[in-house]
Parts: C-alpha cells; sequence; structure tokens
C-alpha cells in the first residue's frame, strides 16, 4: 500500500510539499517561576548573515548550528555538544559528550531567563518537504512540571548571540573536571539481557579475548519452553566497532540517566565487565540527545541479530 492509499483509506489529506501546520498552544507560559531544571534540548540553525560585527569573534564567527543537551546523571551532569561550523565555504560538524561533575542548570536556568527564551513557548510550526536543519527545536523541562517546548522547522528559532552564549556555557562545563569512567581497553566483557513480558528472554554474553577477537554466547527462549542457544567467534574488527561505538555514545555514563518515558514491554540491559571486576550496567530507553542514542541498539545488534 502506497502512502497516498493509506492516507486515503482513512480519510486524511496527507500533507503537500511546501504546506505548513501550525500549533499555538495558549496555555504555554511566557515565565517560567522554576529554578529548578531537569532537562535542556535545544537545536537550532542559525542565520549567519545577520551576526552583528561586535559578535563575531575568531571562534564562532562561522558558528552555523547548535545542538545543545544536558541532563542531569544520578549526582553529575551528561552534556552533549554539536556545531556546525563554516569556514571559507565547507561544512564542519563537531559533536562532544562529557559526564562532568559540574551543575550546570542554574546557569541554564539563568540563560533561559535572561534571553526570554520562553517568549515562543507552545509555537510549533512543521513546512513539508524541507531538508533537515532548517529550523530547530526547544524541549527545556523544571522539577515543577514546568516546561518550555516550541519549534519551527523552516527558520532558525534562536538567535545568534543566545547559540553563541550556549556553546560557550557548554564547552567551558566539558572543559571541567569529569567524573572518571573506565576505559575500553580494560573491556573484558558485555552482558546483554531482555525480558519479555510473556516470559521469554534473550541473553548474550561477549568475551574479549587477549587478541582483540572476542566469543559470543547467546541464549534465547520465545513462546515455547525450549531455549536457544549458540556459541560464535567475533572478529577482532567488530570487537573495536563496538569499542568505538561507546567511546563515540558515552553509554559508560548513561547509567544514571533517566528513562525516556517510552516502554515497549521489553526490559533490555547491558552490563559492561572490565578487568578489575567494575561493572557498569545501562538500560535502554534513557533519555538522550537524538545523535548519540542509538549506542545500545549498535551493541545489541552486533551481539543479539547479527550473532
Amino acid at each position: 500500500m502506497s502512502i497516498k492509499d493509506l492516507f486515503n483509506k482513512q480519510n486524511i489529506e496527507p500533507p503537500e510539499c511546501g504546506g505548513t501546520d501550525t500549533t499555538q498552544d495558549p496555555e504555554a507560559p511566557k515565565e517560567i517561576v522554576s529554578e529548578d531544571m531537569i532537562l535542556f534540548d535545544v537545536t537550532s540553525a542559525l542565520d549567519w548573515d545577520y551576526i552583528p560585527s561586535s559578535e563575531k569573534e575568531s571562534t564562532l564567527e562561522a558558528l552555523e548550528f547548535v545542538s545543545a543537551f544536558a541532563v542531569p546523571a544520578g549526582n553529575h551532569t551528561f552534556l552533549f555538544l554539536e556545531t556546525e561550523d563554516r569556514f571559507e565555504g565547507r561544512a564542519e560538524n563537531m559533536r562532544s559528550w562529557a559526564y562532568v561533575k559540574q551543575n550546570i542548570f542554574p546557569s541554564l536556568v539563568k540563560l533561559v531567563r535572561d534571553r526570554n527564551i520562553a517568549k515562543s513557548n507552545g509555537y510549533h510550526s512543521t513546512t513539508h518537504g524541507l531538508p533537515e536543519n532548517f529550523g530547530g527545536s526547544v524541549d527545556i523541562r523544571y522539577a515543577s512540571g514546568e516546561k518550555i517546548s516550541f519549534s519551527d522547522n523552516g527558520c532558525p528559532i534562536l538567535t545568534f548571540e543566545t547559540a553563541a552564549e550556549i556553546v560557550k556555557l557548554f564547552t567551558e562545563a566539558q572543559q571541567g573536571e569529569r567524573v572518571e569512567l573506565p576505559g575500553v581497553s580494560a573491556l573484558k566483557e558485555i552482558r546483554f539481557e531482555e525480558l519479555r513480558e510473556n516470559g521469554g528472554f534473550t541473553k548474550a554474553i561477549l568475551t574479549i579475548q587477549s587478541d582483540g577477537t572476542g566469543i559470543n554466547a547467546k541464549q534465547s527462549r520465545y513462546d515455547d519452553p525450549k531455549v536457544y542457544e549458540s556459541e560464535k567467534p567475533v572478529d577482532a574488527g567488530t570487537i573495536a566497532a563496538i569499542k568505538k561505538n561507546i567511546e563515540k555514545t558515552g553509554i559508560l555514563a548513561w547509567s544514571g540517566l533517566p528513562s525516556n518515558g517510552y516502554s515497549f514491554g521489553e526490559n533490555k540491559q547491558i552490563t559492561f565487565v572490565f578487568g578489575d571486576g567494575a561493572e557498569i550496567a545501562v538500560k535502554d530507553g534513557r533519555l538522550l540527545p537524538g545523535q548519540i542514542s542509538q549506542g545500545f541498539f549498535n551493541i545489541e545488534l552486533e551481539m543479539v541479530t547479527k550473532n
């Protein structure tokens, strides 16, 4: 069935390329009372042509895109920052994450208030057919239940000045004292476990050998009582790719992150075991920026689907 047929079956007009859907929540507050922020998730393209000359500092003068994410992780803070800079017509994206001891949220509360970010709260506009990163979105939440949410995929939603202040704040925070995490070179074992509501399960243990290869042992049970078992070798290239994924996504820092609020009747967990006996357990469905949220699935794919 085509997309058009699907819409026709439901008596819904498919969105036309170039058409715009816009909503405004009249109940969305334009001022936030709470001082206790629990999520900062902001993404916006930037209109470089309108940057005041006074703002064109050497480190930020080519800034054209920013995506910043901060969430409490236990007693610490998990940060993610992506920027796109354009030098001599060449686009360059830079991504970085950090698990820091600093509480960045008082500074973010002040930034949101000083820059009056809540003024657009409740406004959402989608123009169909536009390329990604034409506009942006804001999702800021507070312990009080207050939130700031607005989006527009057709144009920048932040001023350059606000974006530059966000970049400076996140860059300085990422350079602060970090929470110590084990290095992937000390990783000896990865355990995957999925428990399903019907009593079924999938378990896999990837043992990493001294030569860089591995052995993946898997057990699965579905609707019948039978347990299916398999054991397969894993080449050094795959082990190296898994370690790179761990470093790139910061998954070892995910254990203290809050849930994203979505559940599909599955309980999945990955446990990383290190040479000194230390273990870090990470559950699926953590609240994360989209750019690195596939870190869990990438490991599951290698241990469960491919092996």
